[in-house]
C-alpha cells in the first residue's frame, strides 16, 4: 500500500471515529459540564499518548524551539475549535452550528490556495461544493421549527470552523519539519493543561457545583471518556496528521464532508434512531460525488502509466 493510499484510509477512519463520537459526548454530558468533560478527555489522551512515546522510538523531548513552533497547531485545535464551539451552543442550535460547520470544506480550500499554493482542478472544487450542499441541505431539512438568527453565536461558530481550518493549514506547514507523534503529543498536552484550567476554575468559583471527580464514579461516564480520549482525541488527532503530511490539505477537508453522514449512520444503526428521505437525498449528494471523483482520477492515473512516452 502506497504512503498517498494509507493517507486516504487514515482519513477515512478519523472521520468515522470523530463521526461517532458525538454518542459519547451526548453519555458524557449527562453527567458533568463540557469542560470538565473536555479535561477528563484530554488527560487520558495525553497519558495514552506518553504511554506510546515510552514504548515507542521517538524519545525525542520537547523543547523550547519545538513549544513556539507547535504553539500555533494547538492553539486552533483542539483550543480554539473546542472553546468556540462550545460557547457558540449556548447561543444556537446544533443544526444551525452543523450549517455553519459544513463550511469548513470550502475554508480549507480557500485557505490552502493562499498560504500553501495548493492548486485544485475544477473537478474537486465542483465537488466540494456540491457535497457541501449536500451536508446544508440535510441540517435545513432537518430544521423541525424556526428559530430566531443569533449573529453573535453563528460567528463563535463561524470561528470555530475557521479554527479548524487554519489547524488543516498549520499542520501541513509544520508536518515538513516534525513527525505526526510530535504534532500529537503537543496538541493533546496543550489541550490537556488549558481544559483542565477552565475546568478546576469553574468548580472553584462555584460556576459548576458538582465535584471535578464525581463524573468518574460512574462506568458509562468512563466508557465515554476513554473512546473521547484514546479514539478521539488521540487517534484521530495522530490519523489527521498523519494525513495531512501526506495529500493536501484541500484533500483532506473534502473527506471531512463525510462526517454528517456517518452521524447520521451511526445514530441509526447504534441509537435505534429513524432515518428520513432527505437524510438519505443529501447522504447521497455528499457521496456520489465523492466516489466519482476517486473512480475519475484512479482511471486517469491508469491512462497515464499505460501511455507510452514519446
Amino acid at each position: 500500500m502506497t504512503q498517498t493510499s494509507k493517507a486516504y484510509l487514515a482519513i477515512v477512519t478519523q472521520i468515522v471515529i470523530v463521526g461517532l463520537s458525538f454518542i459519547f459526548v451526548k453519555e458524557g454530558l449527562g453527567y458533568t459540564d463540557t469542560f470538565t468533560q473536555l479535561s477528563h478527555r484530554f488527560i487520558v489522551a495525553s497519558l495514552g499518548m506518553v504511554s506510546i512515546r515510552l514504548i515507542s522510538k521517538n524519545k525525542k523531548a520537547l523543547n523550547l524551539q519545538m513549544v513556539k513552533e507547535l504553539l500555533p497547531l494547538a492553539i486552533f485545535y483542539p483550543v480554539l475549535f473546542f472553546s468556540l464551539q462550545t460557547m457558540s451552543l449556548n447561543h444556537i442550535s446544533t443544526l444551525e452550528g452543523g450549517i455553519v460547520t459544513a463550511t469548513i470544506p470550502i475554508l480549507i480550500l480557500i485557505l490552502a490556495s493562499i498560504f500553501l499554493k495548493e492548486k485544485t482542478s475544477i473537478l474537486q472544487k465542483s465537488v466540494i461544493f456540491i457535497a457541501f450542499f449536500g451536508v446544508l441541505y440535510i441540517n435545513i431539512m432537518g430544521q423541525t421549527e424556526a428559530s430566531n438568527f443569533n449573529l453573535w453565536g453563528t460567528l463563535l461558530m463561524f470561528f470555530s470552523a475557521l479554527s479548524s481550518a487554519m489547524y488543516t493549514i498549520t499542520a501541513k506547514k509544520v508536518s515538513k519539519k516534525y513527525d505526526a507523534l510530535d504534532m500529537t503529543t503537543f496538541m493533546l498536552l496543550f489541550g490537556m493543561l488549558v481544559f483542565t484550567i477552565i475546568s478546576l476554575f469553574q468548580h472553584t468559583t462555584g460556576i459548576v457545583t458538582t465535584s471535578y471527580f464525581e463524573p468518574l464514579t460512574h462506568s458509562p461516564y468512563v466508557l465515554s471518556v476513554l473512546y473521547l480520549g484514546l479514539l478521539s482525541s488521540l487517534g484521530s488527532a495522530f490519523l489527521s496528521n498523519y494525513a495531512i503530511h501526506h495529500v493536501p490539505a484541500s484533500t483532506v477537508g473534502l473527506f471531512s464532508n463525510l462526517s454528517p453522514v456517518i452521524m447520521i449512520l451511526s445514530g441509526v444503526i447504534v441509537l435505534n434512531e429513524p432515518i428520513y428521505s432527505y437524510q438519505i437525498i443529501g447522504i447521497l449528494v455528499i457521496l456520489i460525488p465523492i466516489i466519482g471523483m476517486n473512480v475519475i482520477q484512479k482511471k486517469l492515473v491508469k491512462t497515464t502509466s499505460v501511455t507510452p512516452s514519446k
